[in-house]
């Protein structure tokens, strides 16, 4: 007899364990289905989670403003985790741009120029070239980037070539022209997916090689 109970204790048990609790539903799902909101004081632990193998029409958990945890819809987000944008300045300057104020956050975001390209103004002609304001044929290097400006703690742009200026053909000769400048940007949200890292400064001793210390958490 005593055997028997054993035997059926173990029974309800072993069903016990491998039941669905549902919390506001008569219908659970999972193991553990809850339906409405749920609060965790404390630490929550996920142990051997698997590996996710689904793509398309994945979710992701953030964190809100009042420390609630909601789905993240880039659709009615203000930004996205990468951002693409890209700026046209139209009839600008035989000289290029020089400083660009976006009016984007240096505190929020992270801007870099991913590519850019310009065409003459009028023609949107691609015969374009810069010439030189110091000797008659001597061209200089481009800079084109974004920097943080600190006393507006925005980000800049410039892109234009050191001593010189754009020329397109007028007839026989090249001569300074306006130009449509398109600069495509890349935006990251930090605090997001991107993470500020302390500046690499390496004294190179007027060589040419070296090999640079690794950055921080890498």
């Amino acid at each position: 007899m005593k055997q028997a109970i054993l035997l059926f204790l173990l029974g309800v048990s072993s069903v016990a364990l491998m039941a669905q609790v549902g919390v506001n539903t008569s219908n659970p799902t999972a193991t553990l289905d809850v339906v409405g909101d749920m609060k965790t004081e404390g630490s929550l632990y996920l142990e051997a989670p698997g590996n996710f193998t689904e793509i398309r029409g994945s979710k992701l958990l953030i964190s809100s403003p009042t420390d609630n945890i909601v789905r993240y819809d880039i659709a009615q987000s203000k930004y996205g985790p990468i951002n693409y944008a890209e700026f046209v300045f139209r009839n600008l300057s035989k000289d290029g741009l020089q400083d660009y104020d976006t009016k984007i956050s240096t505190q929020d975001y992270i801007v870099t120029v991913q590519g850019y390209y310009f065409l003459e103004t009028v023609s949107s002609d691609t015969d374009i070239m810069t010439h030189s304001t110091i000797t008659n044929d001597n061209i200089e290097g481009y800079q084109v980037y974004a920097y943080a400006n600190p006393t507006t703690q925005t980000w800049f742009l410039r892109a234009f070539v050191n001593n010189s200026e754009f020329h397109t053909r007028i007839g026989s000769v090249f001569a300074a022209t306006p130009i449509d400048m398109y600069l495509n940007l890349i935006i990251y949200r930090k605090g997001f997916i991107s993470k500020t890292m302390e500046a690499v400064t390496v004294d190179m001793g007027n060589s040419e090689t070296g090999v640079a210390p690794l950055p921080e958490g890498f």
